[in-house]
């Protein structure tokens, strides 16, 4: 079943420097209701900081505790190929079937490159592919015609998640082929929305799922007035204080205060959020709350 609608990005809880898988529970408490899913072990859930083993535990724990309806869409991203192919088999095991795949990072990458390298993990995994277009942190750019090429080449790529700021891609993607197109920048969300996404893997909806959620499907209703005074009185002051640059370490510390996750912690290289930041996110997630409608 082809995948589409709300599947934010989620961080991964630590307790005393080790993964504490029960606050997942927690977090799908308080969620999944309103959401089509979740992908996991993505930059978000600092995959580069995690090793395998810690991967390959996070996606069975996950896998084990999802609400057969919703999606796993678990993180590959790696400059090792055979540890993201383990990775992907033991999660296709599990039951997950979407992998999120940015352009490997460090090397300088060109597009074949990228389809081989893509392609390859398809191939031994048998996973539908989420490509992730995030030009800012793997200093790759590609054109409309580029992720074209790409998904011809790997017929298993189905879906691209969009980071790029450029929304004619999203509408040449959308008009020229089949492709599965999700905003991933919570800043431009609802132009994504307007440039034709299907979905959001982003964070803000695990923030605000009933509300996201709300403001989603007045917009695919053909409701915009409705959807944007949601977005602009909810959604819009959490987004513009809790990001951009430090998303991971201020959605944990959120969650924390929260009572979602037992601790705010963050692994190196990464820091947890300070008195001050904190504060500045707090202001825009109770500003949103006092702009919703929902009772929770």
């Amino acid at each position: 079943m082809a995948i589409s609608g709300n599947i934010p990005v989620i961080p991964t809880p630590f307790l005393n420097g080790k993964v504490h898988l029960s606050d997942f529970d927690n977090l799908l408490n308080k969620t999944v209701d309103h959401l089509e899913g979740y992908v996991v072990c993505g930059s978000t859930g600092e995959a580069p900081a995690l090793s395998k083993e810690e991967r390959v535990t996070v996606v069975d724990y996950l896998s084990k505790i999802m609400p057969k309806d919703k999606h796993i869409v678990v993180g590959l991203g790696d400059t090792n190929l055979n540890q993201a192919v383990e990775i992907g088999l033991h999660a296709a095991d599990a039951g997950v079937r979407t992998a999120l795949i940015p352009s490997p990072y460090y090397f300088p990458n060109s597009l074949e490159m990228v389809i081989e390298y893509v392609g390859e993990i398809a191939e031994r995994t048998g996973l539908d592919i989420a490509f992730y277009d995030n030009p800012v942190t793997t200093n790759t750019r590609f054109t409309a015609n580029d992720l074209i090429q790409l998904a011809e080449a790997v017929p298993k790529v189905k879906y691209i998640k969009m980071t790029d700021h450029s929304f004619s891609k999203i509408r040449t993607l959308k008009e020229k082929t089949n492709l599965k197109v999700f905003g991933g920048d919570d800043i431009i969300s609802y132009r994504a929305f307007e440039a034709g996404v299907d979905g959001s893997m982003i964070i803000t909806p695990s923030v605000f799922p009933a509300e996201f959620r709300e403001c989603w499907e007045a917009y695919r209703s053909g409701d915009r007035e409705k959807s944007f005074d949601i977005y602009t009185k909810v959604l819009l002051p959490f987004i513009i204080m809790f990001g951009p640059g430090d998303e991971i370490p201020t959605t944990k510390a959120l969650f924390h205060h929260l009572g979602i996750f037992s601790s705010s912690e963050t692994r190196l290289p990464l820091i947890p959020s300070d008195e001050n930041r904190f504060k500045e996110v707090i202001l825009g997630y109770n500003t949103g709350l006092k702009g919703s409608t929902i009772q929770v």
